[in-house]
């Protein structure tokens, strides 16, 4: 894979001189995460893991979000996944194979990461912030759990006393 840019349409996959970097694609969403884009953004974690020539990966947003979320226009239950599933079938396994990455994962976060878009980024080993970047965890607000990982992640991070 060194060298090359694999075929996605939510995401970019680009590998040069060692480096897989990731980009979420989806700029005019703020690259809020729909099911395309979390089940290509799984296959690209698994491709960079798997390949030798791969020695690190940076994950980043195109545009001015790293990742604004879940992308609220998706519809939970009836006839479509309950959000339940989508947190089993989806986020979790993305946060996984972050986290289990048996390589460096950075996040490079370039703008707004919310919600799971922020959990995205505490699941990396590092994360590089630009100047106008922010992270923002509102479930709480709202009365929900945080998803994707953020209630785990964010207290070995900062500390029970500053993720409270």
């Amino acid at each position: 894979m060194a060298g090359t840019t694999a075929a996605y349409t939510a995401i970019r996959l680009d590998v040069a001189d060692g480096v897989a970097t990731i980009t979420l694609n989806r700029p005019d969403a703020l690259n809020a995460l729909d099911r395309p884009m979390k089940t290509e953004l799984l296959a690209a974690l698994r491709s960079a893991g798997r390949d030798r020539s791969v020695r690190a990966v940076v994950l980043t947003g195109e545009g001015r979000a790293f990742c604004a979320g879940q992308d609220l226009r998706e519809t939970f239950g009836g006839s479509e996944p309950t959000l339940a599933d989508e947190l089993r079938d989806r986020y979790n396994p993305v946060i996984l194979a972050i986290a289990r990455l048996p390589k460096p994962v950075v996040a490079a976060v370039n703008g707004v990461a919310a919600g799971a878009g922020c959990s995205l980024a505490l699941a990396c080993d590092i994360r590089l912030a630009a100047e106008g970047a922010s992270f923002v965890l509102a479930f709480g607000r709202v009365g929900l759990v945080p998803d994707s990982g953020a209630s785990w992640f964010l207290p070995r991070l900062v500390g029970a006393g500053r993720a409270a």
